[in-house]
């Protein structure tokens, strides 16, 4: 008989986090009975449960579980999970984002649930709080934690963060980075010309877009400044922004503010991002936080240099100037020095791109993840038997 778990994310937006659960339900589905559960997504964020349905896992929805903190709806999500966990009884309750992970461990460990996993996605420790939310939020990780079996850092750099905030010993976090099924966005045959085609790109205009949620955490001001200047310099490079969110209104107004929207789009939501990857040539990341860029990995999969911001665990994927650039500092300088060499040299391009894609397609394939899981929760099984 299958062991059960239930899988808790706070909600299905675009992004790392939803792709990761899905991937999850769907690899362990041979051994393992998942029931998958989310919140709401907010009015300003695109929907990523598309992508359950194209791999045919159930999600169910919780009425109450949002991103946002909100009393009393939070104790109503917390008491919406409580009930379902002591219906379903799970072998393993696993929880994904800062949120999920607060009132599902909670509800898990009332409901008596033998195993507790958390996985860190983000970086709920900077770049969004103040000085007094951040010290209550480190704490409530450490009360979290103590109740938890098993943390998940996705990265060394995140294990190294969350032990520094000594939210727990080093024992009591595993890393296992993200995986992807490569499938869903390495391009074919027909990808290519494609978006240049659509958005009226020529063939030997040089792409380079940043992609992602348009929030404060992607830092779209440096990457306008950025391009603002290169766009100074050449007169055949084009800044696609590809993403949605709360604050395109604010980037559009800039790009207009900064007479570059002959040079800078943006584009919305792409949901697929095969002809995306075929025609762009090199990717950029400027967020002042992150977990693992998702964005960045799907890039280099791809074959595409990548040039960004040094968060989240950039280093542990990135060998600064063989498969991909990264900087200490948000520094507009660095990026169009960088840019400017790759924009002409063309074959170094190639090169790079190349050991980029080698890396990223061995170092976070969906195998390896579901492997890592499942190794992961064998050993907490085993534990609690003997």
């Amino acid at each position: 008989m299958k062991k059960k778990i239930v899988r808790i994310i706070t909600r299905m937006n675009i992004g790392g986090p939803s792709l990761h659960v899905v991937n999850l339900s769907k690899g362990l589905e041979d051994k393992y009975e998942t029931v998958l559960l989310a919140g709401q997504i907010e009015t300003y964020e695109s929907d990523m449960s598309y992508y359950a349905k194209k791999k045919n896992v159930k999600v169910g929805y919780l009425s109450k579980l949002s991103r946002e903190l909100k009393f009393p709806q939070d104790l109503i999500a917390f008491w919406e999970i409580f009930k379902i966990l002591r219906k379903e009884k799970p072998d393993i309750v696993h929880t994904h984002m800062s949120k999920a992970g607060s009132l599902g461990r909670l509800a898990a460990w009332f409901a008596g649930v033998p195993i507790i996993v958390h996985t860190f996605h983000g970086n709920i420790f900077k770049g969004l709080f103040s000085e007094k939310k951040v010290k209550l939020f480190v704490s409530i990780e450490r009360f979290l934690a103590k109740i938890s079996s098993q943390i998940i850092a996705i990265s060394e750099t995140q294990k190294e963060e969350l032990m520094d905030f000594k939210v727990a010993k080093s024992n009591k976090i595993s890393v296992i980075k993200l995986g992807f099924d490569f499938n869903n966005i390495l391009p074919n045959n027909e990808d290519y010309g494609v978006f240049r085609n659509e958005y009226g790109y020529k063939q030997d205009d040089i792409l380079i877009p940043i992609v992602g949620r348009v929030t404060h955490q992607k830092c779209h001001k440096l990457y306008l400044e950025i391009a603002d200047r290169i766009c100074k310099k050449y007169n055949n490079v084009y800044f696609p922004i590809i993403g949605d969110g709360e604050l395109r209104d604010e980037v559009e107004q800039e790009i207009q503010q900064r007479n570059i929207a002959h040079r800078v789009k943006v584009t919305g939501f792409i949901k697929d991002l095969k002809p995306v990857y075929a025609d762009i040539d090199i990717s950029i990341l400027t967020s002042v936080f992150e977990g693992t860029p998702v964005a960045l990995i799907e890039a280099m999969a791809a074959g595409k240099v990548v040039v960004s911001t040094n968060v989240g665990g950039i280093q542990d994927f990135i060998d600064n100037g063989v498969n991909g650039f990264y900087f200490d500092e948000p520094n507009p300088d660095l990026f169009v020095e960088c840019l400017s060499k790759l924009i002409e040299d063309k074959e170094n391009l190639t090169v790079i791109g190349e050991k980029a894609r080698i890396t990223s397609q061995k170092m976070f394939s969906v195998e390896r993840l579901v492997k890592d899981i499942n190794q992961l929760y064998d050993n907490l099984l085993d534990n609690k038997k003997s």
